[in-house]
Parts: structure tokens; C-alpha cells; sequence
């Protein structure tokens, strides 16, 4: 409310028609004041109500306390109270505001110097207080922390836990807390309640890019470049100067085959931070999978792996670009320096299914397999199965081949089809009934 109303309205202590009588006591006389406030210096040598104009909009704002009292049938008076001694909580400044259609009004507003008055005005129902407001704060951030400390450690059922009660008990929804859920849910699978979470937190505060990229990376994932492609850049545009945002938009943007707008990402990324290896590394990615470049991806892996040496993904590519050029003595090396790690990535121990396969180690890439499957979360699961069925093709396996290939199409479908027909190790399923009718019923499978 505009000072200069206050002025009017209050200086003569004059009040509308329509506004109930105040519960207020009279404001204090100039020497009462001053006894209770001997530093307040007003400026002006009449000391009174007019000086303590500017404490309303303050107290509105501030509150320290808020308390309810209901007067009549439709019309409800809140107490709002700014201590000015916190020590005691005898000394303070309160407005007394009304509720009536829909309505609210300033009706008077006072400084309290008595504690019988502050005890008088405390006697309502208590509907806010920042001492208890911060209790339950603190609370809701330490069920935050909890349930992202077992995300980390992978127990998602109680993370899950957690992060709804930290949402009940926050009663004004918190953006941080439904990003914090997506990933939870995310993780476990659901991917359609992440997104949802994702956007909760986006519609309650638009200028935080991290819900933004979870879910531009969901359907990056889903390989819906186009909601990728909005959800990532707003990312970028709220926050221009993180790192991983511009990769993984540059990431995007290399699927997409743009590629200088892609090194332009990597460029601005590497600028605003040198030390992230992540640009090397998506760029070793790039020069691997879409270039089929592995001398230049090697390049790439060794100068990410400099500054960030224990990235799994970036090992594992690393060992399958040796392999690739011949480098049998340095893919043997980094696998070794993998397998020394105790807790694997899903993303990991596929590529030393497919690594160990190209090698010869058949029962150490099915044991690999195995592990995968054991695990809540599967790194592109076609490609999985079929580097399992091919094994099992290899090794006279048939019966296991044959189960492992229908689950690789029932995954990835069409691409999955058609890398089988032209699969030199499946020439023996290729005669059987079997094997026909894994591939001629695919699509419907996929369908139902």
C-alpha cells in the first residue's frame, strides 16, 4: 500500500466507514516512544504515528509473526507483529489488517511497548511464524539432502521417500524440490512422472535452468529432437555461462548434424570453463560413433581424461578407439584400469560386453552381461541384447541366442532387424523357424 495513502488515512486517526473498530491499542505518545526507542532519531521535532508509516509496508513484508482473529461471519482480522527486541519479544511494531470479500485492507497499525499488549495480540490463531517457518525449513532441507545422498547411493525407494515428505512438508510448493524428484524418478524409470515433476518445477520458477535440461535431456534420450532442442537452449538462455548446458546443447546439435553450431557451443563451453572435460569428451564421442574418426576421437579422449582421469564413459571409449586402430596392448591397459573400479556404470559395462566380445573373452563379456541385467537401469538395451546374442551365436549357444535376439527387437525394433539380417555371426539362426519368427513379428510385438 502506497505511503502516501497511509498518511491520509491514519495521521488523523481517521478510519473508513466500512472497516471494523481496530484491536489495536492507541499509539504511543512522543515520550513513550522515545523511552522505548532512544536510539529512533524521526527527523522532525513531532514525534508520533505519521513517523511510522514506513514500518506497515516492512511488517507486510517482514512478518515475524502473523495471527488470525476472527471477528464476524465473513470478515477476519490478521495481526501482523515485527519484533523490534528479539531478545524479549516485549517490543513491536504490528498492523492489523482486514479480510472481507475477497478484500484486504490496512485497519490500523501501532507500536507496541507493553508486554501485556504483545501477550494480548499473540491470544488469535498462530498462521505464520518465521522462527517455526525456519524450524520446518530447515527440516524440508535436511530431508532434501537425505534423499539426494541415497539417490547418489542408488536406493531410490527411500529417496523417493524422503523427497515426498520433504513436498508435504514444505506447504508452499518448492521448485528445488520437484527437480530434485524428477531425477529421482528419472532414475528409477519413471520417466513419464519426471517429466511431470520437471515442469511443475519450471511453472514455479521459470528462471531456473536445471528442470529445463533434465527434461531437454529426457527427450533427448527419447530422441524427440525438437522438444530437445527447446527445453536445452532455454537452458542456455537463462543460464549462457554453464558449461554443461552449452555441451550438451553442442551434443545435441552434433545429432542433429549442425556441426559448427555445435563447435561454437564447445568453443563458448571450453571459454567459460577450461577445466571441464566434458567438451573433450563429447567431442571424442562425435569423432567415434558419427565420424568413425577414432585417431581423432583417441586425441579428444586423451586431453578430456587430463583433467577429469576417472571418467568411466570416457575410458571405456577410450579402450574401444585402441582396439579399433589395432592398439591391442593400450585397450588392454585402460580395461584393466576399468575393471579395477567397484561400482560400474550401466554405460561401462555395456561397452565391455561389446569391448570383451571383440576380443574373444566370450564368458567375461557374459558375465558383464549378466551384471547389466542385474542392475535397475540399462544402457541402450537392444544394443545389450544383441551383443549378448551374438556371443551366445558364437558359441554354439543357439537356444540363448534366439531368446536374447527376440528381447534386443522387442527393445530397438526395425534397426535391430536389420543389423540381424546382415550379421555374418547369426548365418546359422538365419535357417531357423525360430529366428524368421523373431524378425517377421517384431514390429507387432513392439506395437502391443
Amino acid at each position: 500500500m502506497a505511503t502516501r495513502d497511509l498518511n491520509q488515512d491514519y495521521s488523523a486517526g481517521t478510519y473508513p466507514a466500512d472497516l471494523p473498530a481496530t484491536f489495536l491499542p492507541a499509539f504511543p505518545d512522543a515520550r513513550t516512544i522515545l523511552a522505548a526507542l532512544p536510539l529512533y532519531q524521526p527527523g522532525t521535532s513531532r514525534l508520533g504515528k505519521a513517523n511510522f508509516v514506513t514500518f506497515v509496508d516492512f511488517t507486510l513484508e517482514n512478518p515475524d509473526e502473523i495471527w488470525e482473529l476472527e471477528e464476524s461471519e465473513g470478515v477476519r482480522l490478521y495481526h501482523y507483529l515485527s519484533f523490534l527486541d528479539r531478545n524479549t519479544n516485549e517490543l513491536a511494531f504490528a498492523v492489523e489488517v482486514v479480510f472481507f470479500e475477497d478484500l484486504m485492507e490496512v485497519n490500523d497499525f501501532t507500536l507496541l511497548v507493553r508486554a501485556e499488549d504483545v501477550k494480548l495480540l499473540r491470544s488469535g490463531r498462530l498462521v505464520y511464524g518465521r522462527e517455526k517457518e525456519w524450524e520446518k525449513e530447515k527440516l524440508v532441507r535436511a530431508l532434501n539432502e537425505r534423499a539426494l545422498t541415497r539417490y547418489d547411493e542408488n536406493r531410490l525407494d527411500e529417496a523417493r521417500e524422503l523427497i515426498d515428505t520433504a513436498i508435504r512438508l514444505s506447504g508452499t510448493a518448492c521448485a528445488y524440490l520437484f527437480n530434485n524428484r524428477g531425477l529421482i524418478c528419472w532414475k528409477m524409470g519413471r520417466v513419464d512422472e519426471a517429466k511431470r515433476d520437471f515442469l511443475e518445477s519450471i511453472t514455479l520458477d521459470e528462471g531456473n535452468g536445471d528442470p529445463y535440461f533434465n527434461i531437454g535431456l529426457i527427450y533427448f534420450d527419447e530422441a524427440d529432437f525438437r522438444r530437445a532442442l527447446h527445453y536445452l537452449g532455454r537452458a542456455v538462455e537463462i543460464n549462457p555461462a554453464d558449461s554443461q548446458f552449452l555441451t550438451e546443447l553442442g551434443h545435441l546439435y552434433l545429432e542433429m548434424e549442425r556441426e559448427e553450431e555445435a563447435l561454437r557451443l564447445f568453443d563458448r563451453a571450453f571459454q567459460n570453463d577450461p577445466a571441464d572435460a566434458q567438451v573433450d569428451f563429447h567431442l571424442g564421442h562425435y569423432f567415434l560413433y558419427k565420424k568413425q574418426e577414432p585417431w581423432h576421437a583417441v586425441k579428444y579422449y586423451l586431453k578430456g581424461l587430463k583433467k577429469d582421469p576417472s571418467d568411466q564413459l570416457a575410458l571405456a571409449d577410450l579402450a574401444l578407439a585402441h582396439w579399433i586402430l589395432g592398439n591391442t596392448r593400450k585397450c588392454l591397459e585402460i580395461h584393466k584400469i576399468i575393471q579395477r573400479n567397484p561400482n560400474l556404470m550401466p554405460y561401462t559395462i555395456s561397452r565391455l560386453v561389446y569391448l570383451n566380445m571383440e576380443m574373444g573373452h566370450y564368458e567375461k563379456a557374459l558375465r558383464y552381461y549378466q551384471e547389466a541385467l542385474s542392475q535397475q537401469e540399462l544402457f541402450e538395451p537392444e544394443w545389450l541384447h544383441y551383443h549378448a546374442a551374438l556371443i551366445y551365436a558364437k558359441t554354439g549357444r543357439t537356444k540363448q541366442a534366439i531368446s536374447i535376439l527376440d528381447l534386443a527387437v522387442r527393445a530397438g525394433g526395425d534397426a535391430v532387424v536389420k543389423k540381424a539380417l546382415t550379421e555374418d555371426a547369426l548365418r546359422q539362426l538365419k535357417r531357423m523357424p525360430d529366428f524368421k519368427k523373431v524378425v517377421r513379428l517384431s514390429p507387432k510385438r513392439r506395437n502391443r
